[in-house]
């Protein structure tokens, strides 16, 4: 491939903004505009790849294909297996759970499934921010730490052009934004554009030492199920360092802000400059799910092993059943969603492997697009009953019974589709064969059907295995006077209406 980049010509004005130039650098595409040395802009860069190219990178897909087209198929399967798995573990539990209080520990109760509703709570001492001193009776405290800075913004465009080759233009687009994270500005395109090297603050989620619900110890396993932060509202007084509190403003959003410079603020930011901010994990009532294991909490395991653990926490007071149903809700998306990634990964490997026969049309941009077009049906199409009918054979696997409809269903929505399918394109062939401008209009003799007439000639014409007759005036459905006939049988006509007759009979 042949590579092209812009060059861009500036001229200072006085604020220090330049407007975008143009000229030739290689024979490619260049131009941009922006800000010099600190200003909002763009940057263009064309890249020409050949058809040859094009054909071989295609042809190396072919290998990626077939990992993609094959690799699909376990994923399918396995998906399913867990999926099953999964269900009969949930359901193995939800037949041993038992129902209790929650607010006191029962040594009877060790090593068996408990179902319970108690207030979660810090047992332990404050959260406290190791750097601004805030500090909550909560269960969890997290500082949130933006920083502005500038950002790359890359667009993309692909175009085929007569020959088959390629032309792909990327416009790089600089833009201020504020980002809990830093942007590394060493990999942009264009200088002019430099990111602090650090953040000063950052962010940062902190956990209370001792978690209770109910008279049970916090699994450390569940702390990150405990979602339900809420912002706080901090102000200047709350910092326990004093420097710190000298340099910080009040942000807008309830937290602090600190200026890059002498020149910024929250109404005017420049580059560098950070605000941070605060929420809190409140005490709250859960429902829990879980082996009893001394004064804490485990994972459930079925008596097969598979299926995976059984932990279930949630927000708010639910009846077993209600986390049992919300659980499989899980497992359900879960699976559908694994099923399309499955399905994707043969749709694409199924594209990469014909995906050399769109590219060797590419020669024409237009038939590329049709047969590109064509490619990706088939493929999706393909991938769609393949997936299908591996799924139903995985469930015919792991329960024969609801396998078996499942596989029967399959297999008849798709042969109902190729009948369907079969049947339309036998119409588009077979249909208006018999139809002229107006309509039928055949004519039924001794031997066989007219349909139409030549006015040229006196001989007999077969359209579409009908026999046409010369100039016999016909009516839906009848026979004109001319030709008097019964059938089987000859009577009294005049030679050339014998002749004529005979013809029509030969035919």
């Amino acid at each position: 491939s042949t590579f092209y980049s812009s060059f861009t010509q500036s001229t200072m004005s006085d604020g220090g903004d330049f407007d975008g130039g143009s000229g030739g650098g290689f024979g490619g595409d260049f131009g941009g505009s922006g800000d010099f040395g600190g200003g909002e802009g763009q940057y263009t860069e064309t890249e020409y790849t050949s058809w040859g190219d094009r054909l071989k990178g295609s042809c190396a897909g072919i290998c990626i294909g077939l990992i993609l087209f094959f690799g699909s198929f376990p994923l399918i399967f396995w998906n399913e297996e867990r999926a099953v798995q999964r269900y009969d573990a949930l359901q193995e539990g939800e037949s041993q759970t038992i129902s209790v209080s929650g607010m006191g520990l029962d040594t009877s109760n060790e090593g068996k499934l408990l179902h319970f509703t108690a207030d979660i709570i810090n047992a332990g001492d404050k959260v406290v921010d190791p750097i601004f001193g805030i500090e909550t009776d909560g269960l969890k405290l997290r500082r949130k730490a933006d920083m502005y800075q500038w950002k790359e913004n890359v667009k993309t465009q692909t175009k085929t052009t007569t020959g088959g080759k390629k032309k792909t233009t990327r416009t790089y687009s600089y833009s201020k934004e504020w980002a809990s994270y830093l942007i590394s500005s060493n990999g942009f395109k264009r200088s002019g554009y430099e990111n602090p090297s650090s953040m000063r603050f950052e962010s940062l989620s902190m956990v209370a030492d001792s978690i209770m619900i109910g008279a049970y110890q916090l699994p450390q396993k569940l702390v990150s199920r405990i979602n339900w932060e809420q912002p706080m509202t901090v102000g200047v007084d709350d910092i326990t360092d004093a420097n710190l509190a000298s340099e910080a403003a009040t942000d807008n959003n309830g937290g602090y802000y600190f200026s890059y410079s002498e020149y910024s603020s929250s109404s005017r930011p420049e580059v560098g400059d950070q605000r941070v901010s605060f929420s809190e994990t409140p005490s709250s009532t859960i429902t829990v799910v879980g082996v009893q294991d001394g004064n804490t909490l485990s994972a459930f395991v079925s008596e097969t092993g598979e299926g995976g653990d059984i932990l279930l926490f949630k927000q708010g007071n639910y009846t077993a059943t209600e986390m049992y149903e919300a659980a499989e809700a899980e497992n359900a998306a879960a699976t559908w969603i694994l099923r399309f990634v499955g399905f994707a990964c043969m749709a694409l490997g199924l594209y990469l492997i014909f995906r050399p026969i769109e590219v060797f049309a590419d020669v024409i941009p237009c038939v590329g697009s049709i047969v590109g077009c064509g490619i990706t049906f088939m493929a999706v199409l393909i991938a769609a009953i393949l997936s299908a009918i591996t799924i139903s054979i995985a469930w015919l696997v792991a329960h024969p019974k609801i396998g078996g409809i499942v596989l029967a269903v399959t297999l008849t929505v798709i042969a109902c589709c190729g009948f369907g399918i079969k049947k339309l394109v036998k119409s588009k062939h077979s249909g208006g064969d018999d139809n002229g401008p107006y309509g039928p209009t055949k004519v039924q003799t001794g031997h066989k059907v007219a349909s139409g007439y030549d006015e040229e000639n006196g001989d007999v014409n077969i359209v579409q295995g009908a026999v046409v007759a010369d100039e016999i005036p016909t009516v839906q459905g009848t026979v004109a006077d001319e030709i008097p006939t019964v059938q089987g049988t000859e009577v009294d006509m005049t030679a050339d209406e014998k002749r004529l007759h005979e013809q029509i009979a030969n035919q």
